[in-house]
């Protein structure tokens, strides 16, 4: 069963401030879709006339229950705010903060088509709110959209690629979009209620595990030392309970170990009699990752360890809003940030 629209959800960082260390790994607070306030604060009207540049980390999170990836992923603002503020979007880490971003970060965007266009065209003109941000680059994928939300069956919508060289030339905040070679456009737009936006395009989306190591004499796993990562028996993610987690497996003695996280601390023991492995993510009751206990063999002792990452289904995604000075006020301002990809 493909994923479905209601297993794309977006969940805030571990830390939500206005400081440097606001951002950092996925939490288990999920943003309610369509509510007042689920990202950002109000503006108040202090920080209106001053203006001001604030922060926010949102994971888009695969949470299938059958541990589908998420294939070819594409991440854009749909709608730009009404507003005199303007959200940008640009990728992050799975553990980084505010405090390790250098404000030269790319950003991505959404514009407004600035006249009509045919069937057929080879270059558009896009409106910005302002050419500084540079939310089109040469050799973007761009989405092309005039229905009248991110979800409407009706309506026109089309992902085309940017020349590599002379796709993006500007003119104050017009930008002229020009696409790759051989490619135009499938439809007509109107300039009165078509948006284009820059799309992220990270990697496919899925629990996934690495780095794996540790200290023995004589144990093995997958038939291996634990300083050469298993390839046939090896540790199960959950796409709902994975999270971003360094784990260390210490033995206690030849049958028995516990584990411990490096952010959570200890989540339990297991043995190499006592079946799978499968610490439980309270947050979500399904397992943080299973180590199949037929990988186990040779002989451990007491002291011997085992490490290994783990990162969670989700894409990490910072969000930048920019409050020019002397704004004005707008009681129902709001941005519409989405994610699409395909599943097997």
């Amino acid at each position: 069963m493909p994923i479905q629209t209601s297993e794309l959800r977006f969940y805030k960082s571990s830390t939500v401030s206005d400081t440097s260390s606001n951002g950092g790994r996925i939490s288990a607070n999920e943003i309610a879709d369509g509510v007042k306030n689920n990202v950002w604060p109000d503006v108040p009207q202090g920080e209106r006339l001053a203006g001001s540049t604030k922060y926010r980390k949102v994971f888009f999170k695969v949470a299938n229950d059958a541990d589908i990836k998420l294939i070819d992923p594409r991440i854009y603002v749909e709608t730009a705010t009404p507003g005199d503020d303007r959200i940008l979007i640009f990728p992050g880490t799975q553990t980084d903060t505010q405090g390790m971003l250098t404000g030269s970060e790319r950003l991505y965007g959404a514009g407004t088509l600035d006249a009509n266009v045919s069937i057929g065209a080879t270059s558009i003109d896009v409106n910005t709110e302002s050419a500084t941000d540079a939310i089109f680059q040469n050799g973007d994928l761009i989405r092309i959209s005039d229905q009248d939300h991110v979800d409407d069956a009706s309506g026109n919508v089309e992902f085309i690629r940017l020349a590599s060289s002379g796709g993006v030339t500007w003119n104050g905040d017009k930008a002229t979009l020009t696409f790759e070679a051989g490619q135009s456009l499938q439809s007509a737009y109107a300039s009165s209620n078509t948006r284009v936006a820059s799309v992220i395009e990270p990697e496919d989306i899925e629990a996934t595990w690495g780095s794996w190591t540790g200290s023995t004499v004589a144990g093995t796993y997958d038939g291996s030392g634990p300083t050469i990562a298993p390839t046939n028996i090896i540790p199960i993610l959950d796409s709902i309970g994975s999270i971003e987690q360094t784990w260390t497996l210490t033995f206690s003695d030849a049958n028995s170990f516990s584990c411990v996280g490096d952010m959570l601390g200890s989540v339990g023991s297991g043995s190499l009699s006592g079946g799978d492995f499968a610490p439980n993510n309270p947050d979500f009751s399904r397992p943080y990752f299973t180590l199949p206990v037929a990988g186990w063999g040779g002989a451990w002792s007491s002291g011997e360890t085992i490490t290994f990452k783990t990162h969670p289904a989700a894409v990490p995604i910072w969000w930048k809003r920019i409050v020019p000075a002397g704004a004005n006020s707008l009681s129902a301002d709001k941005v519409v940030v989405a994610i699409t990809g395909e599943s097997a």
